[in-house]
This record gives structure tokens, C-alpha cells and sequence, in this order.
């Protein structure tokens, strides 16, 4: 983005500024009565009068002459600027007429002066009106003149103005960008900061089911629920940096994880997964399911002998990832069941607050107990893959 250069360049390549009016003026008066001198000149004195002097003396002198007389225009033209359009030409035409009067007795007289030649008195209505046209042309040009500067002027400020609103938006702009970035940072913080928070959790249940079966008596379910932590640890650790990854890499996390809750709870536990799978390239926040399937296992597996089963539902819903997670367990407390336990713990606290800090407001999360028996997890969120392209239908 750049900025606009202003058309100028006329006045500048005659080396006159905008703020000189005066110079500007004069430069321009010298000039065209010059020209008007010279005109004169190749046209009647050279053909009528040629070889002799006071001819192209009086030539000279009615230029001379015509910079003075028509000074005074310029005073009027200026006066009247910003009076209206028909009261100007009448007074501009008065000034002009007056100025022609006064200019062509100037020439009457100066001319039998210097030549001593008489003027016809025939002659004089046609001197006039050729010292009227030259006055209307000089007041023509010069209003002329001063509205083509006007506009330059006006352009100028415009352009200015416009570069000043172009400077104005590249500074929005930057310091949008710098906010950006900055909440890019909070929010990527903040969501380590949540995932981190999981593996300590999830690390004190394992090692309780390990130390559970240990007093059951069962090394081999204690040596294979060992083994099974050390994996899934390692997966996770390989991938701590992730803040987000396809539905299809949670899914195979969530497996590792399950397959440690199987040990402990054996046939009580049952999974069941319904995903579409053209949403398996979705991008989830890393971690999302585990805490949910924990929370089930947690109010719904380890509260009950009989077997309980825990559902996924992953499916495109109007353009949107819907992930549902259920069980049929007893059901997790509401608030108002009891105000003094929190009904989510640590899972869907944490995978609530992940969701909100990766979209905002483009996503909600609800949880409520089913009938006769359970508890499900709805969540919504938009449906785009990693690089950001949104999943089609």
C-alpha cells in the first residue's frame, strides 16, 4: 500500500509553488503580454510597418501598457470569486469593458506620438474591439488559471487526506495483526496449559488401577496394564506439542487409552464407536475424547457390576463436527443434585475450556442425564481440517 502521488507537476516544472501566488501571477502576466507583444508585432507591425523603428516601439509600449491596465482585473476577478455566477460576469464584464476603454485611448494617443501617423477616426471601433477581445481573453485565462489551481489544490488535499487514511489503516492494520498474534499466543498457551493438566490425571487413576490389581493378586493384568501405560505415554509424550491433529490420530490415542481401562475393568466395560468417515481428517483439539471417556468410565463404569457401555457418535451435521459421547451407566450428578460436588470433574471442565479457548464462540458443549439411565456429552464445533478447508458434505 502506497501512497498517492499529487498531479503538480506543471507548477513545479515552472519552479513556482503553490504558496507563491504573487510569483505565480507575475510570471504568467510578463509571459502573455509577451506573447501578446510579439503577435502584435509578426502580424501588423512587421507586414504594415517594416524596417521601422517607433512602429515596434509602440508594440512594445502597448504591452507595456496592457500589464498595467490590466492589473486591475485581477483585483476585481478576485473580488468577486465567491460572489454569484451572474453578478461576477456582469461585474467582470464591466471591468473588462472599462479596462478595454482605457487601454485603447492609451494606443490612440501613444501611437500618433510616437509614429506621427493620425488614426482614422473609422479605425477607432475596431482598435476597441480588438482591446476588448484581448481583456476578455486575459480575464478568461485568468479564471482559468485560478479554478485549474483551485482544483489542484482540492485534488492535493484529497490526496493527502487519502494517504493519511492510508497510513491510518496500514497502522490498524499492524496493530491488528500484532493482537492477533498475541491472542494466537494466549490461546495456544492456554490450551498446553489444559493438556498438560490431563496427564497428571489420567497418570494418578492408571497407577491406582495398577496398584489395584497388584492387590488383587493379578501381576499379569498389573504387568500388561504397565506395559500399556508405558505405550500410551510414549505416544503422547511424542506428540506433546500438538495442539490439534485429525479426528482419525485421536481416535487411534483414545484406543491406546481404553485398551489400559480394559484391563482394569475387564467385561464391565464396553465400547462402541460410530464415526462417519469423512470425518476422520477433521481437526479436534489433541486429547478431546480421553477426558470424556473418562468421566464415564468414572460415574458410569466404576459405580456399577453390571456392563456398561460407552457410545461414540462422530458425524457432519449442517457443516458442523458433532460428537456425541454417551453411556448407560447410573449418570454423573447435576448441579442440582448436589451444589457441592462438581458435576463435571476435571475432564469436561478441562475439555470445555479447551473448546472455548481454540473457537470461541463457534462451539458448545452441553451434558445432561439420560432417561431411565446414563449421561451423554454433546459437542459442536466447525468442521475443517488442519490446513483450515472445510470438510464438504
Amino acid at each position: 500500500m502506497t501512497a498517492i502521488e499529487s498531479p503538480n507537476s506543471m507548477f513545479r516544472t515552472l519552479g513556482i509553488g503553490m504558496e507563491s501566488n504573487a510569483r505565480q501571477y507575475w510570471l504568467f502576466q510578463v509571459a502573455g503580454w509577451s506573447a501578446m507583444g510579439l503577435l502584435s508585432y509578426l502580424s501588423l507591425t512587421l507586414w504594415y510597418n517594416p524596417g521601422q523603428l517607433a512602429p515596434v516601439i509602440h508594440t512594445v509600449l502597448q504591452s507595456v501598457l496592457g500589464i498595467f491596465v490590466s492589473h486591475p482585473l485581477r483585483w476585481v476577478a478576485s473580488g468577486t470569486w465567491n460572489m454569484p455566477m451572474v453578478r461576477r460576469v456582469i461585474i467582470n464584464s464591466i471591468a473588462v469593458l472599462t479596462a478595454s476603454l482605457v487601454w485603447t485611448l492609451l494606443r490612440l494617443y501613444s501611437f500618433p506620438w510616437l509614429t506621427g501617423e493620425p488614426i482614422p477616426l473609422s479605425d477607432w471601433g475596431g482598435w476597441m474591439f480588438a482591446s476588448i477581445v484581448v481583456f476578455g481573453a486575459w480575464t478568461f485565462c485568468y479564471y482559468a488559471l485560478k479554478y485549474y489551481r483551485h482544483w489542484i489544490m482540492e485534488h492535493q488535499r484529497a490526496v493527502e487526506a487519502q494517504n493519511e487514511a492510508l497510513r491510518a489503516s496500514e497502522i490498524a492494520q499492524r496493530e491488528t495483526l500484532r493482537r492477533l498474534e498475541a491472542e494466537k499466543l494466549i490461546r495456544d498457551t492456554q490450551l498446553r496449559m489444559l493438556k498438560y493438566q490431563l496427564n497428571p490425571h489420567f497418570l494418578f487413576n492408571a497407577l491406582n488401577s495398577v496398584s489395584w490389581l497388584v492387590r488383587k493378586g493379578d501381576a499379569p493384568g498389573a504387568t500388561d496394564m504397565l506395559a500399556k501405560i508405558g505405550n500410551y505415554l510414549r505416544v503422547t509424550l511424542d506428540h506433546s506439542d500438538e495442539i490439534q491433529h485429525t479426528l482419525e490420530e485421536e481416535l487411534e490415542t483414545l484406543d491406546l487409552y481404553l485398551g489400559i481401562e480394559k484391563v482394569r475393568f475387564g467385561d464391565r466395560l464396553n465400547i462402541s464407536l460410530d464415526v462417519e468417515d469423512r470425518v476422520r481428517e477433521a481437526a479436534v483439539p489433541s486429547l478431546l475424547l480421553q477426558p470424556l471417556f473418562e468421566n464415564s468410565i468414572k460415574f458410569a463404569v466404576s459405580r456399577t457390576v453390571e456392563p456398561t457401555t460407552i457410545h461414540l457418535d462422530a458425524k457432519l451435521v449442517d457443516g458442523r463436527l458433532h460428537l456425541q459421547v454417551r453411556d448407560n451407566g447410573p449418570g454423573a450428578l447435576l448441579p442440582a443434585d448436589n451444589q457441592n460436588e462438581e458435576p463435571q470433574g476435571i475432564g469436561l471442565l478441562n475439555v470445555e475450556q479447551r473448546l472455548q479457548s481454540a473457537f470461541g464462540d463457534e462451539c458448545e458443549i452441553s451434558f445432561d442425564r439420560l432417561q431411565p439411565n446414563g449421561f451423554v456429552v454433546d459437542i459442536g464445533m466447525p468442521a475443517q481440517t488442519l490446513s483450515g478447508r472445510p470438510l464438504t458434505p
